[in-house]
């Protein structure tokens, strides 16, 4: 399974994202999330595993709601937080295998200032761990070691 110290860019980013909790963390990354309170496994098959979060991911954000399970988290209420569900799925394609994420993000109405100005800010590094995610993930099933 593909972990932090398997994608370069996802590594130094989320370690400055976590202010450098996340090193030293070997757990394959679906199972550590954003090495944050809040995240749980939502659902997983063959081909999909699916992790959510409530929270508030903003400098100076609270810890957001506690949840456990998957239940849960469909039953909470965003309110002053956001809710967010991140699937990594494989698709059969004529090429071979088609890796896809999607994210969905719920920002609860008194959420939406502090969240837009953080989303400005994180997007872009977002979309950087994700494609180094995906570089590792992709590195990994062609030498035939993932797992």
């Amino acid at each position: 399974a593909t972990s932090l110290d398997d994608a370069h860019v996802a590594r130094l980013l989320v370690a400055v994202r976590t202010f450098g909790a996340s090193l030293g963390q070997h757990k394959p990354f679906v199972e550590t999330g954003d090495f944050e309170p809040g995240f749980v496994r939502l659902g997983e098959s063959e081909r999909e595993v699916c992790l959510g979060f409530i929270g508030r991911p903003w400098p100076g954000g609270e810890p957001g709601d506690s949840v456990y399970t998957a239940e849960e988290f469909v039953a909470a209420e965003a309110l002053d937080q956001v809710k967010v569900a991140v699937s990594i799925r494989c698709a059969g394609a004529d090429y071979g295998t088609l890796l896809i994420t999607e994210s969905r993000i719920v920002v609860g109405p008194l959420a939406k200032r502090n969240f837009g100005l953080y989303w400005r800010l994180v997007k872009p590094a977002s979309s950087l761990v994700r494609s180094s995610l995906l570089r590792a993930i992709a590195r990994q099933a062609e030498g035939g070691t993932l797992s």
